[in-house]
């Protein structure tokens, strides 16, 4: 009888401490289809995020209107830490301009952002342009007479491209795609003559010499395409765009969760097979947290704001 008030005794305590030791699972969101960049991204960054976290992390992609269906599906959730968002820039500050976005800067944390690269401009042997300068000369010696492919209508690649456009007094022909994998061939096959996108095709043309990257529309240079003049260089750097990647969670998660996510990304971030995606990718890793994510993502937010009204690309 003894033994057994013992037992019985010995099983009450495990039953309580039970809760302790059980992992969470947590909801990640990605708001793409399965298969590209940001995908790939975070479901390798997650595996290395999970011990940190003491969870499970199950991804979930739901893909559509601009990235806003998925992050729609991010604010509605419960404030408690276990769904979060796998963002890119797209249906965080371009989106919201271009379709009828549920939902408003307010009612997301931005946790952390994670990484970050331009867009690159790229064009066949034969264009007749050498470098970032005289590709700039050219098109705005021939206002209207060539062709860029994007990632859709009012997509980032179109407001990466017609901010730079615009400050360099240049008009080109945008020719909307649904991504890399049309407009790629497209320039190949003489369809359009300006690749706009990612840098990991660029890098791609450059090496197998099918074709060259002369701009990058970031501040300055990077390493993946070192010869892509920078905006900086062309005296514009406030005109940068860069595609990014991050985490957000509901508004009203509280601190010491925002906080415990922020810090598993970041050191999952610098994780060895994390850190070789992103430099084969052509991208960094670029780490902002806090106050001055909320600031760089309201500054852009309000600049690509003012670009879609010019270019009169506001939902109807």
């Amino acid at each position: 009888m003894k033994f057994a008030r013992l037992l019985a005794a010995a099983a009450a305590c495990l039953l309580s401490a039970a809760p302790a030791f059980a992992a969470d699972v947590i909801k990640l969101i990605i708001p793409t289809g399965p298969g590209g960049g940001t995908d790939v991204f975070f479901r390798m960054i997650a595996r290395d995020a999970e011990p940190l976290l003491d969870a499970t992390i199950v991804v979930m992609n739901t893909g559509g209107a601009g990235g806003t269906l998925g992050v729609g599906q991010v604010v509605r959730s419960a404030p408690d830490g276990l769904t979060i968002g796998g963002v890119f820039m797209g249906p965080i500050t371009v989106a919201p301009h271009t379709v009828k976005a549920p939902y408003t800067m307010d009612d997301y944390i931005p946790v952390i952002q994670l990484t970050s690269a331009p867009y690159v401009m790229c064009v066949r042997p034969e264009f007749p342009a050498t470098d970032g300068k005289s590709f700039i000369e050219e098109l705005r010696r021939n206002p209207g007479k060539y062709t860029y492919g994007t990632d859709g209508v009012a997509g980032p690649g179109q407001l990466a491209s017609e901010r730079v456009f615009k400050a360099m007094n240049i008009k080109a022909v945008d020719v909307p795609f649904r991504g890399a994998g049309e407009t790629v061939p497209a320039l190949l096959s003489k369809t359009i003559d300006i690749y706009t996108g990612s840098v990991p095709p660029g890098v791609n043309f450059e090496k197998s010499g099918r074709g060259k990257c002369l701009l990058a529309t970031s501040a300055d240079r990077i390493p993946a395409l070192p010869n892509a003049i920078s905006l900086r260089e062309l005296g514009i750097p406030l005109e940068e765009t860069m595609l990014w990647r991050g985490v957000i969670v509901p508004k009203g998660t509280p601190p010491e969760r925002v906080l415990k996510l922020q810090k598993a990304f970041e050191q999952a971030a610098a994780a060895p097979a994390t850190k070789k995606f992103v430099e084969e990718a052509g991208e960094q890793i670029i780490i902002i947290t806090g106050a001055a994510l909320r600031d760089r993502i309201k500054r852009e937010y309000e600049e690509l704001g003012k670009l879609v009204v010019s270019l009169n690309l506001q939902p109807k």
